[in-house]
């Protein structure tokens, strides 16, 4: 995310966490769970023209293609714009990102802690890099998709592109990866979002095989 240093100065209304209200922040990056992402607002949407794969709705498939062997997968390169749709304000709003690896039955669904406030009449960007290393693999069938609040904002583009590295995965990342492998789902949420409802959102984004362990800050959903 080197380009990120052109918008440093832009500020941006982030919401989401105490440590936001009643302040406007200038750009900032938000790391949680090894994925890095950052918020713009009022720009227009030339950053996200290099994406392979790019949708004008709030989902997109792709098959990954094939690379040679040298040229591993380090992760994925994820973007979305949205804005409000003007029908109702709140405090909080719904933001979620699911990205389904359907080849290995493998989902992680990520709801940020601090996010960039909707406005109605311009974009805001979600930029985020995930790092999903070697769990992605040629030809696996890939599923993103953005999830709001049904009436309250609108997505207008989803964007992906994976991002490789040469030479050899590093130790602890492989560990990572492998251990990750033997879940089949991932909640990666640092507050009781859906409070009692919790299970019944799970259920409607997972699936009917949620078993739902009740964990606060991660939800780890187990085969």
């Amino acid at each position: 995310m080197q380009w990120i240093k052109a918008y440093e100065d832009h500020k941006v209304d982030l919401v989401g966490d105490d440590i936001t209200k009643g302040r406007i922040w200038h750009t900032q990056m938000l790391y949680e769970y090894g994925i890095m992402s950052t918020f713009l607002q009022g720009i227009n949407d030339q950053i996200l023209t290099t994406y392979e794969y790019t949708s004008s709705s709030s989902s997109l498939s792709f098959r990954v293609p094939c690379h040679h062997e040298k040229n591993r997968i380090q992760g994925l390169n994820l973007s979305c714009l949205y804005r409000s749709s003007g029908s109702k304000d709140k405090g909080m709003w719904i933001l979620f990102a699911k990205i389904s690896n359907r080849s290995k039955d493998l989902t992680w669904i990520y709801n940020p802690v601090v996010y960039c406030k909707p406005k109605i009449d311009e974009d805001a960007a979600w930029v985020s890099y995930w790092p999903l290393g070697n769990i992605l693999d040629s030809r696996d069938e890939v599923d993103v998709d953005i999830y709001v609040e049904e009436g309250t904002m609108i997505v207008s583009s989803c964007d992906a592109s994976l991002v490789y590295m040469d030479g050899e995965v590093d130790e602890e990342a492989k560990c990572q990866n492998d251990s990750m492998k033997e879940k089949e789902g991932y909640y990666l949420c640092r507050r009781d979002f859906f409070g009692p409802e919790t299970f019944y959102w799970l259920k409607w984004m997972f699936g009917d095989d949620v078993h739902y362990k009740g964990m606060f800050f991660i939800y780890l959903i187990i085969s």
